[in-house]
């Protein structure tokens, strides 16, 4: 047994066999977090090995030691500075698109931070308004697909993106396993969708 959201969201299992029984107090928020543990409850029922614990939080920004890139006080070290108020420099076209920029990288970047939640080895490299995700993961097939020396499968994602303010985005998956290539590319096509500012009419 064990509680969530101070104990007002309680789960125990073990009383009888496949069963675990939810129980919470009603409150938006005790309804909102019961409703996440049933979906997940549900989803490990279907699949077991699609729940990973992890130490890492999700969706928080890492640190420069994750993902290699040179920080300075959180922000890039690429960002330019203006000596007087220490704030981003958008006086000259180039300081304009450079902070336009930021809102593709920051989505190219979740993307990656999304494949690492899934997946422990995703390498990442940027180029403009496009990513590329070297993706390698230990895999044991029924496809009887060939796997490399180490038995290891490869998968590359490119995502695209039309411009510096995200927005609509090509997203294409090279991989031996046609399924998993599927599953990558409907994932970050949702997340893509998401990304996109809400239309209004």
């Amino acid at each position: 047994k064990f509680g969530l959201h101070e104990d007002k969201v309680t789960v125990t299992l073990g009383k009888s066999p496949n069963i675990a029984l939810v129980v919470w107090e009603a409150s938006p928020a005790g309804d909102i977090v019961a409703d996440a543990l049933v979906a997940l409850l549900m989803h490990a029922q279907t699949s077991a090995a699609s729940i990973r614990l992890t130490s890492k939080p999700c969706r928080h920004p890492r640190s420069a030691s994750t993902d290699g890139n040179s920080m300075v006080d959180g922000e890039p070290a690429t960002k330019k500075i203006k000596e007087e108020g220490g704030e981003p420099d958008t006086s000259t076209a180039a300081g304009a698109a450079e902070k336009t920029v930021s809102l593709t990288e920051s989505h190219l970047r979740l993307i990656k931070d999304t494949l690492l939640d899934q997946f422990n080895a995703v390498e990442a490299v940027y180029e403009a308004y496009k990513g590329s995700y070297t993706i390698e993961f230990d895999a044991v097939l029924e496809s009887g697909i060939m796997l490399d020396e180490e038995g290891k499968m490869t998968c590359v994602l490119t995502v695209t993106f039309g411009g510096p303010n995200g927005g609509d985005a090509e997203v294409k998956v090279e991989c031996p396993d046609r399924k998993i290539a599927e599953n990558v590319k409907g994932c970050i096509e949702c997340l893509v969708v998401a990304l996109a500012p809400a239309k209004l009419r």
